[in-house]
């Protein structure tokens, strides 16, 4: 039953896919970093900085780097994902520091 399915799926038309899935990660990126930077410019919480660098080494730097690493200068895969890696785990350790340091006032 998997075999059958995995065959009718055209390879082509599911990397269009992942491309265009990889756009929206990156606009929502952009969204999401850019409400977080508002939110610490109006507030002035250090803590909120953070996160707002934190959002956008996790949700649109990965994308930026798949793009321009694996489409535009053909890295291997391997190493395309690894850099991904270690920006999404910095960025959740500064969205984790943000989260947990206590704000001053």
């Amino acid at each position: 039953m998997l075999d059958i399915l995995l065959q009718s799926i055209d390879l082509e038309t599911l990397r269009v896919v992942r491309q265009a899935s990889e756009a929206i990660v990156i606009l929502f990126g952009m969204a999401i970093s850019y409400i977080a930077y508002t939110a610490y410019r109006e507030n002035q919480s250090r803590p909120m900085l953070f996160v707002a660098i934190g959002f956008v080494l996790v949700l649109f730097v990965p994308g930026v780097l798949a793009v321009g690493l694996y489409v535009l200068l053909d890295v291997p895969a391997p190493i395309v994902n690894s850099a991904n890696q270690f920006v999404e785990i910095a960025g959740l350790g500064l969205i984790l520091y943000g989260l947990w340091t206590p704000r001053r006032d």
